[in-house]
């Protein structure tokens, strides 16, 4: 019995982990975007200030990152994290 319990509070912990490390990954990304958007914003000033075509790839950039962003904090119902388990469950053909 206490075999299970060990085993249930380890399977928490793991997908406890996998959260927090793609909440990590999430927020890397931001930082990618800012430095990129930032330099592109730069190169457009500086070679062509009469045309600001930087704001595509910031959209189009951006509109991923956003939908990254909902996904990891669970925005999206029916990719959210209780659908993880739920699915995991119906793989595992038991309760985590």
């Amino acid at each position: 019995m206490q075999s299970i319990a060990v085993d249930s509070r380890e399977a928490e912990e793991a997908l406890a982990f996998e959260r927090v490390r793609k909440i990590k990954k999430f927020y890397l990304h931001v930082a990618q975007y800012v430095l990129v958007i930032a330099m592109l914003v730069v190169i457009n000033l500086v070679a062509s200030p009469h045309y600001f075509w930087a704001i595509w790839p910031a959209l189009g950039w951006g509109v991923a990152l956003a939908m990254n962003g909902m996904t990891t904090f669970d925005l999206v119902p029916f990719l959210n994290a209780a659908w993880e388990r739920k699915k995991v469950e119906d793989y595992l053909g038991r309760k985590l």
